[in-house]
């Protein structure tokens, strides 16, 4: 039985500037056993960004060997594998080569995300998605068992308003 503090109803309206696509998307999801809230919080901002795509899915486990959000192929091979926070560095390498496009969803300015950058800029199929820790750090204050987000992404920001709050990233750098 799972813990009901840890279940949440997300009810998100995004406007993805950068795919030019509006849409609504209504889940259950949970914090699983192990997961950090801020590991929860930037699965759910990189399921935002890959739901333009009506085949993203957001993993409901917490496992190293899993992508956090997908995007598969009809041959069931992997053509979006998004991993958040701080995935081990061989793992990713390891994914980068068997994938079309392999996501990293990370704070900023992090020695993890030194080391990281600069193996994977051998492979081109791999990019980094940085966003400020203060950002995360606003919306784990602010989180609710009742996620109704608006969701605004451009080339150059993230926002998310509720009905209390609003936070906008101050660095979202996709490269």
């Amino acid at each position: 039985m799972s813990d009901k503090t840890r279940v949440f109803k997300a009810r998100f309206t995004i406007a993805d500037l950068r795919q030019q696509r509006n849409h609504q998307e209504v889940f259950t999801t949970a914090l699983v056993k192990n997961e950090s809230l801020e590991h929860f919080i930037l699965k759910l901002l990189g399921y935002c960004l890959l739901s333009y795509d009506k085949d993203a899915v957001i993993n409901k486990q917490f496992d190293k060997l899993t992508p956090d959000v997908s995007i598969k192929a009809l041959d069931e091979h992997y053509k979006t594998w998004l991993s958040v926070d701080k995935p081990d560095a061989e793992q990713l390498i390891k994914i980068a080569k068997n994938v079309d496009e392999l996501l990293i969803l990370t704070a900023a300015n992090t020695d993890w995300l030194a080391d990281v950058q600069t193996r994977l800029s051998f492979f081109s199929n791999s990019h980094i998605i940085e966003i400020d820790q203060q950002f995360i750090d606003d919306i784990r204050a602010g989180l609710t068992r009742n996620l109704s987000w608006d969701v605004i992404i451009d080339d150059t920001s993230l926002m998310i308003s509720d009905k209390d709050h609003c936070y906008e990233t101050n660095k979202f750098d996709w490269h």
